[in-house]
């Protein structure tokens, strides 16, 4: 991929660094501002500062890197960072809630700065053919300006939204209008099987750099208003409708977390494998990226009903969405053409548009643990997953029914559980958290014109059905030293079965062990440390490609070598 000239570190950060230590040791001193009692109104200002610094523990293995050369666009991310420091991130969120009475609005905004990525450059130094990602406009390692930008250095405004909550007589009214997030249904951390997939994009950085972290914390807030209104009192209804559309948040081009190097910020080249350039009759391996085709900033909009019948809580769920994954798409024909920046074609991100979900959920309580599932069926799905590249021989392909990808109708179940386990001789306390997600492919309902000799990219990578599992167990310690309270979470993540064509949440046989420990001292000073371990078996995200063919996802593990052991310091006041 092209990538602009390194650029000058970003320096700005270290007297905020050093303010940020010397509030995380100041221990009690730290609170947040509060104001009540005056007119009616309430305010809260919270401001949390957190250093994060990152150590990769295994050196690149050159077959997930690039499969031993032979697969040219996955190696960028995993040889650009080599064994020792992969990030040194400062992070600053904060949030202001101000409410008078019953209205009020929220306002929060994020910084963060990784010395790792606006230093310019990377470790990426390799001689191999085809494998040089930036062998055009720049220097071999150069970082990309986008991947600086989304990884580096960055100030993003979260929440902006006012709300209020209404009494209509016996009934309740409650209004948001503004950026915010807002997630239907009742999966904890496998979300992007669920209902709430439709809602809004996600965070895939934080989920990879946290493996254990929860949907609707690594939910992005969008424009919308969104409100629910009480019919009785164990009855509701509720609805949303979006103003504005963004992508998922995804690992930028050569970041640690990097899958394929023609994806995500700062990507803007597709590089051929040498069989492939020589069948297409391409001069270069070198294929520049289009305009994305994005999702609409209307037309995505959602309801809900929710009741209550003795002890289990129940919702009905109905959605319109486009997809916030991109799907990457060679545009074959403006190759013949000359197309592109050097003369090899185009391929463009698409993200597909007008899908369709309805839904069920429940929830209730049984004995300790509150146990939850749902069920949801999406309408005109692309069937298309991480590591699939299209190839389009269609000249008049486009992202809406002519799509150069295949789409169908699907099932999904989410089955979750949260267990809470009183003390005992080993711990003061403990919490059980898992989910069970399964998905099956119900049927294709539109096939793109697929050039001869080339596989079905559904049928040939893909099965019907498949199944993933994330359980993460936390004992808690109290008063380990005084003032001082010690969570140990400990998760794994497991694809148990097939090879979806709809949600790819783990590789076959695979997926990730986390250990951590987590010290919160006086109550708001939290110092962590934690290990993750990926294991399945290896290999880069799309398929070896050795002939003219395309490249579908493989669904092996594509972070094999790439174990971490991270430090976090944060604060809260």
């Amino acid at each position: 991929m092209k990538k602009p000239k390194a650029r000058r570190s970003v320096n700005a950060v270290s007297p905020l660094f050093l303010a940020s230590v010397a509030m995380l040791f100041g221990g009690k001193s730290a609170h947040a501002f509060e104001m009540e009692g005056w007119s009616d109104i309430k305010a809260r200002w919270d401001n949390t500062i957190k250093y994060t610094g990152a150590f990769r523990l295994k050196s690149a293995d050159t077959n997930v890197a690039n499969q031993n050369g032979m697969q040219p666009n996955t190696d960028f991310g995993d040889l650009g960072n080599r064994n020792g420091l992969i990030n040194s991130r400062f992070d600053l969120l904060s949030e202001l809630d101000v409410k008078y009475q019953n209205i009020g609005f929220r306002v929060s905004g994020a910084y963060w700065n990784d010395s790792r990525y606006t230093r310019g450059a990377n470790d990426f130094n390799t001689p191999v053919p085809n494998t040089q990602a930036a062998a055009v406009g720049g220097a071999n390692n150069a970082i990309p300006h986008g991947t600086a930008r989304t990884m580096g250095e960055r100030a993003d405004l979260m929440d902006a939204f006012v709300f209020g909550q209404f009494d209509i007589g016996e009934h309740s009214l409650t209004l948001r209008a503004g950026q915010h997030t807002l997630l239907y249904g009742e999966s904890l951390f496998l979300g992007m099987n669920g209902i709430a997939a439709a809602q809004g994009p996600v965070d895939a950085i934080k989920a990879l750099s946290l493996p254990n972290t929860q949907f609707k914390e690594i939910a992005l807030p969008v424009p919308q208003v969104s409100g629910s209104f009480s019919i009785a009192p164990d009855m509701s209804i509720g609805a949303y409708y979006q103003f504005g559309w963004r992508a998922n948040r995804i690992p930028a081009a050569g970041s640690y977390f990097s899958a394929a190097d023609f994806v995500g910020d700062g990507a803007d080249l597709l590089l051929l494998p040498p069989a492939m350039q020589q069948a297409l009759g391409a001069p270069t391996p070198f294929a520049t990226r289009g305009p994305d085709a994005k999702g609409r900033n209307s037309g995505q909009f959602g309801m809900q009903f929710r009741f209550k019948v003795g002890d289990v809580d129940y919702g009905l769920y109905a959605a319109r969405y486009d997809d916030k994954s991109p799907i990457p798409v060679l545009n074959v024909p403006s190759i013949a053409m000359g197309g592109g920046n050097y003369g090899s074609g185009t391929y463009n991100l698409m993200y597909a548009r007008k899908i369709d979900v309805y839904g069920a959920s429940f929830s209730t309580v049984v004995g300790e643990t509150n146990v939850a599932g749902e069920i949801s069926t999406r309408r005109n799905v692309p069937l298309v997953v991480p590591g699939d590249l299209i190839m389009s021989s269609n000249p008049a392909a486009d992202n809406d029914r002519n799509t150069p990808y295949a789409r169908g109708n699907s099932l999904h179940l989410n089955l979750s559980a949260i267990s809470v386990l009183s003390g005992n001789a080993l711990w003061g306390g403990a919490s059980l958290v898992g989910e069970l997600a399964y998905n099956r492919l119900l049927d294709i309902s539109y096939r793109p014109v697929v050039a001869p000799g080339l596989p079905d990219p559904v049928s040939s990578t893909s099965t019907r059905d498949a199944a993933t599992l994330r359980v993460v167990f936390t004992p808690t310690f109290f008063q380990v030293w005084p003032n001082v309270d010690v969570d140990v979470p400990i998760g794994i993540g497991y694809g148990l079965f097939g090879r979806s064509a709809v949600v790819h949440m783990a590789p076959e046989h695979g997926g990730d062990l986390s250990l951590g420990m987590v010290a919160t001292i006086h109550r708001n000073v939290k110092l962590g440390l934690n290990y993750t371990h990926f294991f399945g078996g290896g290999g880069s995200a799309p398929s070896l490609s050795t002939g003219p063919t395309p490249t579908y996802a493989s669904y092996q593990q594509f972070y094999k070598d790439r174990d971490f052991i991270a430090l976090t310091l944060q604060t809260t006041f």
